[in-house]
C-alpha cells in the first residue's frame, strides 16, 4: 500500500490529537498563510505604509524563520502566500510555488495583478494541486484604480485575462475571486465591480470594509493628485450610503449567479409585513 504523503498524515495525526485534547501536538497546522516579506511594488492609499509615524523597515524571513518555513509546507494542505506584500515579486517566488507542487498543497495566493510573464503564467497552470488565485482591484474604472492604487488599470485588466484564458486548461480545482475594499472613493463602484468580476470569469467577488482601527488616521496625496483622508474614507462615516450599495452589490451578483462575500449593512433589515 502506498504511503499517505506526509501533509495527509498530518492532517490525520491533527484530528486525532484534537480529538483527544492533546495538550503538547506534534502536528502543525493544516493551513498556513505566509507573508514573505512586506515588499509591495504598489502604494496603495490605505496602505498602513502611509500610517504618521511610519518607520517599519522593508523586512523579509530569513534564517531560522525561512528554514522553518521550507520544513512546514510538506507537511501543510493549504498554503497561502499573502499580506502586506506581493508575493509575485517575491525572489523565492518560483522556488516556494515548486515546494507547494511537490507537496500537492492547496495553493491560495492574493495578488495586485501587475505581473504575468510567461514563467508566471506558465508555472500556475501547470500546478498540479487545487489553486486559489485572488485579484486585489478596489474599482471597477481606470480612474477610481489609479486614485486608489496607484496603477495602470487595463495593464491588470490584460494580466488577469491571460491568466484565466490560461487556467481554462488546468484540470486541478481552480478558484477564482476579485477583491474590493469599499472606501468612500470607491463605494459607488460596487455594484459595476460585481459586473466587471462576472465579465473577468471569476467565481466570487469579496468585499471588505476599510479597516475603522483608531490608530489608522492620515492624509496624504493620492496618485490622482487629490487629498485621500483615511479618517473620512471609513464606511462608518457614510453608512447609509455604504447599506445602499452594498444592497445593490447583492442584487447585482445574485441577478448574475456569482458568489459574493459582503458585509453586513450597518442598519437592520426592514421587517416584512406582517412578520412579528
Amino acid at each position: 500500500m502506498a504511503r499517505l504523503p506526509e501533509n495527509a498524515r498530518n492532517r490525520y495525526l491533527a484530528q486525532h490529537e484534537f480529538a483527544r485534547g492533546v495538550a503538547e501536538p506534534r502536528s502543525v497546522p493544516a493551513i498556513l498563510q505566509f507573508a514573505i516579506n512586506n515588499a509591495c511594488n504598489f502604494k496603495c492609499v490605505y496602505c498602513s505604509d502611509h500610517r504618521a509615524g511610519n518607520d517599519i523597515p522593508r523586512t523579509r524571513l530569513e534564517g531560522r524563520s525561512w528554514d522553518d518555513l521550507l520544513q512546514l509546507i510538506p507537511r501543510v494542505d493549504v498554503l497561502a502566500f499573502h499580506g502586506i506584500s506581493e508575493f509575485f515579486v517575491d525572489r523565492n517566488f518560483f522556488d516556494l510555488v515548486a515546494r507547494c507542487a511537490d507537496a500537492r498543497a492547496t495553493l491560495s495566493l492574493n495578488t495586485n495583478g501587475s505581473v504575468a510573464t510567461p514563467r508566471h503564467v506558465d508555472v500556475l497552470r501547470d500546478y498540479p494541486g487545487p489553486m486559489d488565485v485572488n485579484f486585489s482591484l478596489d474599482a471597477a474604472t481606470a480612474p477610481t484604480f489609479l486614485r486608489i492604487r496607484g496603477w495602470d488599470f487595463e495593464r491588470v485588466l490584460a494580466n488577469i485575462k491571460t491568466y484565466v484564458a490560461a487556467f481554462a486548461a488546468r484540470s486541478a480545482p481552480t478558484q477564482l475571486s476579485t477583491s474590493f475594499v469599499i472606501c468612500r472613493s470607491n463605494v459607488h463602484e460596487m455594484a459595476p465591480f460585481v459586473r466587471l468580476a462576472r465579465d473577468l470569469g471569476m467565481h466570487e467577488v469579496k468585499f471588505y470594509r476599510l479597516h475603522e482601527y483608531g490608530s489608522l488616521a492620515w492624509t496624504i496625496q493620492a496618485p490622482d493628485g487629490k487629498s485621500f483622508d483615511y479618517r473620512d474614507e471609513c464606511t462608518d462615516h457614510f453608512k447609509e450610503l455604504h447599506d445602499e450599495q452594498v444592497t445593490a452589490a447583492i442584487a447585482e451578483a445574485e441577478r448574475l449567479g456569482l458568489r459574493v462575500a459582503i458585509p453586513a449593512l450597518y442598519a437592520e433589515p426592514a421587517a416584512a409585513p406582517g412578520a412579528k
